[in-house]
C-alpha cells in the first residue's frame, strides 16, 4: 500500500472544502439501471459531497440538456476522502463494474467520464491497464464492450497527471506533471487519446507538481475549460 505526503493531502482536503462553498450541490444522481442513449458518469473530487460534484454535476447538466430525454447524470459511488490508499480503489472497482454492467445491459449506450482531483485518478486507473495503476490493480478491467463505448474523458487537475501526453490540454508548464502520488506511466491510456481531454493549469499543485498551489487547483470552477470540456463531449457523443 502507498502512502502519500500528509501535508500535500491536508492542503487537498482545504481546497475541495473551499470550493464547496462556491457553489451549491447537484441533485440526486441517475438510476444505473436506466439504458439512455448517453451515460455521464462523475467521479468527484476530495471530499465533494456523494450527491453531486460542485465542478462536474454542472456540466452534466449541460450535457444532458444537449440529449433530452436520452441521457442521465451519475455521481460514482466512491469516499472521494483521504488517504487516498483507502479511497480510490474503491472508486476505479466501482466505476470498473458500473462500465461493464452498464454495458452488458444497456449495449447500445455511451459513455462520458468526468474525474476532478482524486476523481481524474479514479478514471485514468479504471480505464489504465492494471499494471499502470497505483490504486484498484486487483479490480479487474473495463471490458472491451464498454471501453468501444467510451465516447469521451474529461479530466481537471488530474493527481496522476502526465506530462507530454497528446491529450493534456491547458496552460501547463511543459515538462511539470503530479509528483506525490506519481504520474500514471506515458502511454497509459493511449487507447483513449483521441477521445481523451485532461485540463491542467499552470501552478495546480496536484497536476503540475508540489511546487504549486492549491489555488490554481480551483480555477477551473471559473477559467471556462469545464465549458470546453462540455463542448468536447458532446461532440464525441454525437459522432
Amino acid at each position: 500500500m502507498r502512502c502519500f505526503t500528509s501535508g500535500r493531502l491536508v492542503m487537498m482536503g482545504a481546497a475541495a472544502a473551499f470550493a464547496a462553498g462556491m457553489v451549491t450541490a447537484g441533485a440526486e444522481p441517475a438510476s444505473a439501471a436506466q439504458c439512455q442513449a448517453v451515460s455521464v458518469i462523475s467521479a468527484r473530487g476530495t471530499t465533494e459531497p456523494q450527491d453531486g460534484s460542485f465542478l462536474q454535476k454542472p456540466m452534466g447538466d449541460l450535457i444532458l440538456r444537449e440529449f433530452p430525454g436520452r441521457s442521465k447524470y451519475t455521481e460514482l459511488t466512491y469516499p472521494a476522502s483521504i488517504p487516498f490508499d483507502g479511497s480510490a480503489p474503491v472508486g476505479v472497482g466501482n466505476l470498473i463494474n458500473t462500465l461493464n454492467t452498464e454495458a452488458r445491459q444497456c449495449p447500445d449506450q455511451k459513455y462520458i467520464l468526468l474525474g476532478y482531483s482524486q476523481g481524474a485518478g479514479v478514471v485514468g486507473d479504471a480505464l489504465a491497464a492494471s499494471s499502470a495503476r497505483i490504486w484498484g490493480a486487483d479490480k479487474g478491467t473495463v471490458g472491451a464492450a464498454a471501453s468501444s463505448r467510451i465516447a469521451a474523458v474529461v479530466m481537471f487537475g488530474d493527481i496522476r497527471f502526465r506530462a507530454g501526453e497528446p491529450y493534456n490540454v491547458g496552460t501547463f508548464e511543459p515538462g511539470k506533471q503530479s509528483g506525490d502520488p506519481p504520474p500514471r506511466p506515458l502511454g497509459a491510456l493511449s487507447t483513449y487519446a483521441s477521445r481523451i481531454q485532461n485540463y491542467c493549469v499552470k501552478d495546480d499543485f496536484v497536476c503540475q507538481g508540489s511546487t504549486g498551489n492549491f489555488i490554481a487547483h480551483l480555477a477551473y470552477f471559473v477559467n471556462g475549460m469545464p465549458s470546453q470540456g462540455v463542448q468536447f463531449a458532446v461532440a464525441k457523443a454525437r459522432a
